[in-house]
Formats: C-alpha cells, structure tokens, sequence
C-alpha cells in the first residue's frame, strides 16, 4: 500500500528522539486515527496523543487544508509533558509523510494549558474556528523548508 496516496491511512509514526516512546494504544483501522501513549525517559507519566489526516477530521471545513495534512489532539487537556513530545512528534511526522505540508490542532477555545502547550511545542496560533463539536483555535506546524517561505506580497514574484 502506498502510504503517500490521498486515500492512504496515517502513516506510521517512526521512532522519536529525545528520549521518547510511543506505544500504540488502538489498532489499524483504516483511515481512522493511530493513538499512542507516549512516556519519556525522565518518569512514568505517559500523554496520550492521536494522530489523523486533516481530510478526515472535522478540522477540514476549518482552513484550506492539504491531502497530506494531519491532525493531532490529546485525549485530554495537555500537561505540560507535552511540549516535549510535540517537538520530537512533529518532525517524526515530516518524515513519515514528506508530502505533509502542515500538522494542525485545534484545542478547545477554553482549554488555555493545550493552547500554551502547543505553542512551547512550536505550533503557531492561526485562526480560530466554529466545528460541530463547539469553537476551537487553530495552530499549525510546517516543516522549516515551508514555515521559512515568506508570504508577504513585497516578496512575491511579479
């Protein structure tokens, strides 16, 4: 199976550096989301994490959002654990995909630790946006051939 078509689950996450593991938690199943207990070398606490593409997640209707995109979310709000496993996550995830042009998530607009987390875990702050499930805000991760590209109109070509 060609793990970089459009119709292709997640693909699967490698090894993590920094001292992380992953186990996971809920089995293949298609297009659905991997989830995975992620523990650290430092102590026993383990941060629950899913991972899904953005094409088949309510995130879709949220940005213009690429094939190749995916989406990641904690099964709870994030303990403070978690920047750490996003800064070791989020490349494992460009490389498991290069095609992928951004990872995104989208805490609840209340839940102002995830918020936090994610931005200790290199995400930027998009937009925020209305889903089904109530209003979220939108971070993002590109990869640094991608998040270094200016997009200001002086810098355009002409």
């Amino acid at each position: 199976m060609d793990l970089l078509s459009d119709t292709a689950p997640v693909p699967a996450v490698p090894a993590l550096g920094g001292g992380w593991a992953l186990r996971r938690i809920c089995g293949p199943s298609g297009r659905d989301a991997h989830g995975y207990a992620a523990s650290h070398s430092d102590g026993p606490e383990e941060v629950f994490v899913r991972v899904q593409r953005v094409w088949q997640h309510p995130l879709r209707a949220a940005y213009p959002m690429g094939a190749h995109d995916i989406a990641v979310w904690f099964d709870r709000p994030a303990p403070d654990l978690a920047t750490g496993l996003l800064r070791a996550l989020t490349p494992a995830l460009f490389a498991a995909d290069p095609r992928c042009r951004r990872v995104v998530a989208a805490p609840d607009d209340d839940d102002l630790r995830t918020q936090r987390v994610l931005e200790d875990g290199g995400f930027r702050r998009i937009a925020e946006a209305d889903l089904p499930g109530g209003p979220v805000v939108l971070f993002a991760a590109e990869p640094p051939g991608i998040a270094g590209v200016s997009t200001a109109l002086d810098d355009m070509p002409h």
